[in-house]
């Protein structure tokens, strides 16, 4: 069943709006409360020092507490608006395939057996159906997880692992809220990789000063407040220009080390965020399990190592803050204090980091499957076999359920198809169907079908081809290479293979000729799959090959002066021809 994404839409909006009622008050009490410890340490000067003192610390001792408070709140505020976004986007995806995450349009590859030819990236595309990443290297993982494929046990232990993700909503949703607060690009990415690698120190005599000094300044502040001696109030002021002294010898340091990305204690502090959600839960699937064991450094859950550093950023972030840089360094050194962290930290965590994030994105890959299947409770998990291929009620997942029409097809007696049908009756769509059933098997995700079979099978295409002006290649040389690309994979390792309509750059007695040899070669080199034409002298080669070869068609009917598709996948060859008819309608001819 569908998760009712509406209720929760409607649910997260009262709770974003009750939070920000909180936040307003906290506002108010904030402002309040910081007059009242001023008024409170104004008045211990003149009268009742001591009670008035204590009523100003205490004052602003809540004045603190209330800026923290603000802050743990205003997180609360953008989990619920990010859960409300989510929700809100996933109810409209549903009802109107609106995708809301990125298309994948990077990852487009024409040279890539598949990739262009089956819509696989960019609009309109699988990956952007698909697609719940957030991360950088999140989007990665899931493209290769289509443009690869898996060996046998390593497809039957993704599938259990997106089963399970699957089983768990909450936990599916808490995980891409995390994500998308901190959301990264390439930039933070870059500057991680960056910032992992840079080996930095602090020197023992700097350690030693950024102690003693603001306790020095400290204790001269102390002794001027108990006898208003000016002698005392002088020395602070000395004492707090060197601390400042002390500061700028590492400032340059500090700041190579928070670069200019703004946005990476964020980022730091979601991946903490997510670590800790994969940390908590007890994985039954062997794939999670495994993700489990790794999110750890010497007996350490990295959620609270990276929660640190996170912390530990933010605060180096504020040597941007000109105020904050003059106070907090010229009276506790606290950049140096903090910088001395960092250092501390890298030492023993650095090498952890890649391999943390890395896990990040693997879930994130499989959640995007998972999140596919809850949408889709009517799409199946393929039956693993080893030798078998068939799809029952196979359809296109970019159609609407409403008017999209599925088909039946196997592959486990006539292992090749020759498809034949008039001119939109289908034909392409079905091959690029077929293709993405096997993209979506291969990758260990449920399939639009009622149910399937099937066995881990590279995936080889021919159907979306283009000349290139800057090689100096026509358009039938680029189907040629594609072609040789092809037969050469078969000679080493079987395939599924989709043809669609080609050598439709040469003429027609070529075209027929040629595609006649690369059928027989599909013959010869025990290639599984089907090939779509308008020649219907190619489909007399299944008279040679009985067994292995198999006439399909789409066919179109004539009724009333208009055409009528019915897109319904029959036995034999096409025997209504639509070409003329159209033409003559259009008075083209």
């Amino acid at each position: 069943m569908i998760p009712d994404y509406a209720a929760k839409s409607i649910h997260y909006k009262n709770a974003v709006s009750q939070i920000n009622k909180r936040l307003k008050f906290i506002g108010w009490s904030r402002l309040f409360t910081l007059l009242l410890a001023g008024f409170c340490l104004y008045q211990s000067k003149n009268q009742l020092e001591i009670l008035f003192l204590i009523l100003g610390i205490l004052f602003s001792a809540g004045f603190v507490f209330l800026v923290f408070y603000h802050f743990k709140v205003k997180r609360k505020l953008e989990i619920a608006s990010t859960y409300l976004w989510l929700n809100e986007s996933e109810d409209k995806f549903v009802k109107e395939i609106t995708p809301y995450y990125p298309n994948g349009q990077e990852f487009i590859d024409t040279a890539h057996p598949y990739s262009f030819d089956i819509d696989l990236f960019g609009p309109h595309s699988l990956y952007e159906h698909l697609n719940r990443t957030s991360t950088v290297i999140g989007r990665e993982k899931l493209a290769a997880a289509l443009l690869h494929t898996k060996t046998s046990e390593n497809l039957a232990e993704t599938q259990e692992a997106v089963r399970e993700i699957a089983e768990d909503p909450e936990w599916r949703q808490a995980f891409q809220v995390y994500a998308k607060l901190g959301e990264d690009t390439q930039e933070i990415r870059k500057y991680i990789e960056r910032w992992q690698d840079s080996k930095q120190s602090i020197s023992i005599l700097s350690v030693l000063l950024s102690f003693l000094m603001p306790l020095a300044g400290l204790t001269t502040m102390i002794l001027f407040w108990q006898t208003t001696n000016v002698y005392w109030f002088n020395w602070g002021v000395v004492l707090f220009l060197v601390n400042m002294l002390l500061f700028a010898l590492v400032q340059s340091n500090i700041r190579k080390e928070i670069g200019k990305t703004e946005r990476i204690g964020a980022a730091l502090l979601a991946y903490s965020e997510m670590l800790q959600l994969i940390e908590n839960r007890v994985w039954k699937s062997k794939q999670l399990q495994e993700i489990h064991q790794k999110v750890h450094s010497k007996n350490q859950a990295a959620s609270s190592l990276l929660k640190e550093s996170s912390r530990i950023y933010e605060n180096l972030d504020s040597i941007n803050n000109g105020f904050a840089v003059f106070l907090l360094n010229g009276t506790l050194q606290f950049h140096v204090h903090i910088f001395r962290q960092l250092v501390r930290w890298k030492k023993h965590h650095r090498e952890s980091i890649s391999q943390w994030i890395e896990q990040i994105a693997e879930v994130e890959s499989i959640l995007s499957f998972s999140n596919f299947q809850v949408n889709n409770p009517e799409y199946s998990f393929p039956v693993l076999t080893e030798n078998n291929i068939s799809f029952e009620e196979l359809g296109h997942p970019l159609i609407s359920k409403n008017t999209r029409v599925n088909n039946s097809i196997s592959f486990d007696n006539e292992r090749f198809v020759i498809l034949t049908g008039s001119n939109m009756s289908g034909k392409s769509t079905f091959l690029r169907t077929l293709g993405i059933g096997v993209i979506l098997a291969n990758a260990g995700s449920v399939v639009p079908a009622k149910s399937a079979r099937f066995y881990p099978i590279p995936l080889l295409v021919s159907m979306r081809l283009s000349d290139s002006l800057s090689e100096s290649t026509s358009y039938f040389f680029s189907e040629v290479k594609r072609l040789k690309l092809i037969i050469d994979h078969l000679n080493t390792e079987n395939a599924f293979v989709l043809l669609d309509e080609i050598l439709r750059g040469t003429n027609s007695d070529d075209k027929r000729n040629g595609t006649i040899g690369i059928v027989e070669q599909m013959v010869r080199l025990n290639a599984i799959g089907m090939i779509a034409t308008h020649d219907l002298e190619v489909c007399e080669t299944t008279k040679a090959h009985p067994s292995y070869l198999r006439n399909k068609c789409f066919e179109v009917e004539i009724k009333d002066n208009d055409l009528f598709f019915d897109y319904r996948l029959r036995d034999g060859i096409c025997q209504n021809k639509s070409a003329t008819f159209i033409m003559k309608k259009y008075q083209v001819i």
